[in-house]
Protein backbone atom coordinates (compact mmCIF):
# COMPACT_ATOMS: atom_id res chain seq x y z
CA UNK A 1 0.00 0.00 0.00
CA UNK A 2 2.65 2.59 0.38
CA UNK A 3 3.90 1.42 -2.94
CA UNK A 4 0.78 2.81 -4.29
CA UNK A 5 0.49 5.98 -2.30
CA UNK A 6 4.26 6.79 -3.38
CA UNK A 7 3.14 6.45 -6.80
CA UNK A 8 -0.07 8.64 -7.02
CA UNK A 9 2.07 11.23 -4.58
CA UNK A 10 4.60 11.19 -7.92
CA UNK A 11 1.74 11.92 -10.45
CA UNK A 12 2.07 15.10 -12.28
CA UNK A 13 -0.74 17.30 -11.57
CA UNK A 14 -2.03 19.49 -14.21
CA UNK A 15 -1.12 22.56 -12.43
CA UNK A 16 2.40 21.35 -11.99
CA UNK A 17 2.41 21.16 -16.60
CA UNK A 18 0.68 25.01 -16.45
CA UNK A 19 3.93 26.02 -14.60
CA UNK A 20 5.99 24.46 -16.60
CA UNK A 21 5.22 26.32 -19.23
CA UNK A 22 5.59 29.79 -18.26
CA UNK A 23 8.62 28.21 -17.19
CA UNK A 24 10.31 27.97 -20.25
CA UNK A 25 11.34 30.40 -22.57
CA UNK A 26 8.60 32.56 -24.38
CA UNK A 27 8.52 34.39 -27.69
CA UNK A 28 6.96 37.41 -29.27
CA UNK A 29 3.60 36.26 -30.03
CA UNK A 30 3.28 35.10 -26.12
CA UNK A 31 4.00 38.68 -25.16
CA UNK A 32 2.59 40.14 -28.41
CA UNK A 33 -0.97 38.43 -27.09
CA UNK A 34 -0.76 39.27 -23.16
CA UNK A 35 -0.64 42.84 -24.39
CA UNK A 36 -3.58 42.95 -26.61
CA UNK A 37 -5.44 41.38 -23.92
CA UNK A 38 -4.42 44.27 -21.52
CA UNK A 39 -5.14 46.79 -23.85
CA UNK A 40 -8.84 45.31 -24.58
CA UNK A 41 -9.19 45.36 -21.02
CA UNK A 42 -8.28 48.98 -20.32
CA UNK A 43 -10.12 49.83 -23.39
CA UNK A 44 -13.74 47.96 -22.82
CA UNK A 45 -13.29 49.30 -18.60
CA UNK A 46 -13.10 53.05 -20.34
CA UNK A 47 -15.62 52.23 -22.93
CA UNK A 48 -18.48 51.17 -20.02
CA UNK A 49 -17.45 53.87 -17.87
CA UNK A 50 -17.69 56.68 -20.74
CA UNK A 51 -21.43 54.99 -21.35
CA UNK A 52 -22.40 55.08 -17.64
CA UNK A 53 -21.50 58.84 -17.29
CA UNK A 54 -23.03 59.89 -20.47
CA UNK A 55 -26.41 58.45 -19.21
CA UNK A 56 -25.85 59.66 -15.92
CA UNK A 57 -25.45 63.09 -17.30
CA UNK A 58 -28.71 62.65 -19.70
CA UNK A 59 -30.90 61.69 -16.92
CA UNK A 60 -30.15 64.23 -14.38
CA UNK A 61 -30.85 67.17 -16.84
CA UNK A 62 -34.07 65.63 -18.74
CA UNK A 63 -35.83 64.65 -15.23
CA UNK A 64 -39.32 66.76 -14.68
CA UNK A 65 -40.43 64.39 -11.61
CA UNK A 66 -36.79 65.03 -10.13
CA UNK A 67 -37.55 68.40 -10.61
CA UNK A 68 -40.64 68.31 -9.22
CA UNK A 69 -39.22 66.62 -5.88
CA UNK A 70 -36.45 69.05 -6.07
CA UNK A 71 -39.20 72.01 -5.88
CA UNK A 72 -40.81 70.29 -3.27
CA UNK A 73 -37.93 69.93 -1.16
CA UNK A 74 -36.54 73.92 -1.51
CA UNK A 75 -40.24 74.72 -0.37
CA UNK A 76 -39.79 72.72 2.57
CA UNK A 77 -43.16 71.35 1.98
CA UNK A 78 -44.19 67.60 4.37
CA UNK A 79 -44.39 64.59 2.79
CA UNK A 80 -48.09 64.45 2.50
CA UNK A 81 -48.26 67.85 0.73
CA UNK A 82 -45.77 66.39 -1.77
CA UNK A 83 -47.83 63.58 -2.75
CA UNK A 84 -51.14 65.94 -2.82
CA UNK A 85 -49.33 68.06 -5.52
CA UNK A 86 -48.43 64.93 -7.13
CA UNK A 87 -51.83 63.91 -7.69
CA UNK A 88 -52.70 66.95 -8.76
CA UNK A 89 -50.32 67.13 -11.45
CA UNK A 90 -51.16 63.54 -12.33
CA UNK A 91 -54.91 64.18 -12.65
CA UNK A 92 -54.26 67.45 -14.37
CA UNK A 93 -51.76 64.76 -17.26
CA UNK A 94 -48.77 67.71 -16.86
CA UNK A 95 -45.94 66.42 -18.80
CA UNK A 96 -43.73 68.80 -16.54
CA UNK A 97 -45.50 68.38 -13.04
CA UNK A 98 -43.22 71.42 -12.17
CA UNK A 99 -45.32 73.83 -13.97
CA UNK A 100 -47.61 73.98 -10.72
CA UNK A 101 -45.34 76.03 -9.16
CA UNK A 102 -45.04 78.27 -12.22
CA UNK A 103 -49.05 78.57 -13.17
CA UNK A 104 -51.20 79.75 -10.48
CA UNK A 105 -53.99 79.23 -12.60
CA UNK A 106 -53.72 75.48 -12.29
CA UNK A 107 -54.37 75.88 -8.74
CA UNK A 108 -57.81 77.51 -9.04
CA UNK A 109 -60.97 75.16 -8.00
CA UNK A 110 -62.63 75.02 -11.18
CA UNK A 111 -58.74 73.43 -12.93
CA UNK A 112 -58.96 70.80 -9.73
CA UNK A 113 -62.19 69.24 -10.03
CA UNK A 114 -64.70 67.73 -8.09
CA UNK A 115 -61.51 65.36 -6.68
CA UNK A 116 -59.96 67.55 -4.76
CA UNK A 117 -62.70 69.13 -3.59
CA UNK A 118 -62.25 68.01 0.33
CA UNK A 119 -58.20 69.22 -0.59
CA UNK A 120 -59.34 72.53 -2.20
CA UNK A 121 -58.39 74.51 1.68
CA UNK A 122 -55.23 72.87 1.82
CA UNK A 123 -54.65 73.14 -1.61
CA UNK A 124 -55.12 76.76 -1.22
CA UNK A 125 -52.86 77.28 1.72
CA UNK A 126 -50.62 75.46 -0.04
CA UNK A 127 -50.71 78.20 -3.00
CA UNK A 128 -50.23 81.19 -0.54
CA UNK A 129 -47.47 79.69 0.71
CA UNK A 130 -45.63 78.98 -2.53
CA UNK A 131 -47.01 82.31 -4.59
CA UNK A 132 -47.34 84.18 -2.00
CA UNK A 133 -49.73 86.92 -1.35
CA UNK A 134 -50.16 88.30 -5.00
CA UNK A 135 -52.51 84.87 -5.39
CA UNK A 136 -54.86 85.45 -2.55
CA UNK A 137 -57.35 88.24 -5.35
CA UNK A 138 -58.43 86.32 -8.29
CA UNK A 139 -58.28 88.99 -11.02
CA UNK A 140 -54.55 90.49 -11.18
CA UNK A 141 -54.61 93.75 -13.30
CA UNK A 142 -52.42 94.87 -15.64
CA UNK A 143 -48.88 96.15 -14.22
CA UNK A 144 -48.42 99.77 -14.75
CA UNK A 145 -45.33 101.15 -15.23
CA UNK A 146 -43.91 103.63 -12.87
CA UNK A 147 -43.93 107.30 -14.76
CA UNK A 148 -40.17 108.43 -16.03
CA UNK A 149 -38.36 110.20 -12.77
CA UNK A 150 -37.87 113.68 -14.00
CA UNK A 151 -33.94 114.33 -14.84
CA UNK A 152 -32.06 115.82 -11.58
CA UNK A 153 -30.44 118.96 -12.02
CA UNK A 154 -26.70 118.95 -11.85
CA UNK A 155 -25.12 120.32 -8.19
CA UNK A 156 -23.08 123.60 -8.61
CA UNK A 157 -19.71 122.92 -7.93
CA UNK A 158 -17.80 125.10 -5.31
CA UNK A 159 -15.38 127.53 -7.67
CA UNK A 160 -12.34 126.85 -5.40
CA UNK A 161 -12.36 123.00 -5.77
CA UNK A 162 -9.84 122.02 -8.58
CA UNK A 163 -11.47 119.75 -11.14
CA UNK A 164 -11.42 115.91 -10.72
CA UNK A 165 -10.13 115.54 -14.13
CA UNK A 166 -7.67 117.51 -15.95
CA UNK A 167 -9.10 119.15 -19.48
CA UNK A 168 -6.51 118.33 -22.27
CA UNK A 169 -6.57 119.92 -25.11
CA UNK A 170 -9.07 118.48 -27.97
CA UNK A 171 -7.32 115.64 -30.32
CA UNK A 172 -5.97 117.23 -33.64
CA UNK A 173 -4.96 115.23 -36.87
CA UNK A 174 -1.60 114.14 -36.85
CA UNK A 175 -0.69 114.15 -40.66
CA UNK A 176 2.56 112.83 -41.26
CA UNK A 177 4.81 115.35 -44.01
CA UNK A 178 5.33 113.19 -46.81
CA UNK A 179 1.44 112.78 -47.04
CA UNK A 180 0.71 116.33 -47.07
CA UNK A 181 -0.49 118.15 -49.92
CA UNK A 182 2.27 119.97 -51.66
CA UNK A 183 1.33 123.77 -52.93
Amino acid sequence: MDVISCILFAERSRSDGFRDGFRGTTGYDEVLLSLLIVASLVAGMWAISRLVSMGRKRRGYNSPWRLFWALCKAHHLNWSDRWLLRRVARDQALHDPGRLFLEAQSWEEKNLGPRFAQEYPRLKALRTRIFGEMTRSPVVGPVSRPAPLAPRPAPLAPQSAPPLFPSLPGPALDVPPWTAERR
